[in-house]
């Protein structure tokens, strides 16, 4: 695993919002071809997971992060996993990793509540984006319980908005990250916040943002 430059965790502020815890198928390319379900199961074998930490899974869908790489040209990826890197409280975590040849998923930190449930309305623990001793940038990320419009965050008077992913395991989770090509300095970042379609706050839950 690669070795990180800085560690240390803060709470974003969070000024005028609710309290922490208040909270067929067609195979392409294969010309109108219906995919059976035996096809469908020898095209997409489920990845397998390598990690130091002893994650397990990956849970549901393992989720793309439209490009982003590390600094050897591996996609970054997120998915759920089990196992003792999860806090105790928990019954799953994310991680974010890499995908390797031969459909392997390489887990390399991992996010989980450790106050309350997973599954309490909004935000949970997340993590920042983190300057690598490669110099590549992993992009901050996190998971909120809920299906918000838009999640965004403040950055010294600059408005960020996140890309945001429905995990396929637990209906209702969200998974989002911050590009790294959008952010300036994270460590200026303030009210990290979810929004309706209408514009209307929701639940803030556990907002912190760890930075190791």
């Amino acid at each position: 695993m690669r070795r990180i430059l800085t560690v240390a965790a803060v709470v974003l502020s969070t000024a005028g919002c609710a309290a922490p815890g208040t909270a067929p198928t067609w195979q392409a390319g294969a010309s109108g071809v219906p995919v059976t379900a035996s096809s469908r199961a020898k095209a997409t074998p489920k990845p397998r997971v390598v990690s130091e930490n002893k994650a397990k899974g990956p849970l549901g869908d393992v989720i793309e992060l439209g490009g982003l790489k590390d600094g050897s040209g591996q996609p970054y990826v997120i998915f759920g996993v089990t196992g003792p890197v999860v806090n105790e409280t928990s019954d799953f975590g994310f991680a974010i990793g890499v995908r390797l040849p031969g459909n392997v998923l390489q887990e390399e930190l991992t996010i989980s509540e450790y106050v309350g449930t997973a599954t309490t309305p909004g935000f949970h623990p997340m993590q920042a984006q983190m300057e690598l001793s490669d110099d590549s940038v992993q992009p901050a990320f996190g998971y909120y319980s809920g299906t918000p419009a838009s999640i965004t965050v403040k950055e010294a008077g600059r408005t960020l908005t996140a890309r945001l992913a429905t995990w396929s395991e637990v209906p209702g989770t969200t998974v989002f990250w911050f590009d790294p090509a959008d952010v300036r300095d994270s460590d200026q970042w303030t009210d990290l916040g979810a929004y309706d379609a209408a514009g209307a706050r929701l639940p803030d839950g556990h907002i912190e943002l760890a930075t190791f």
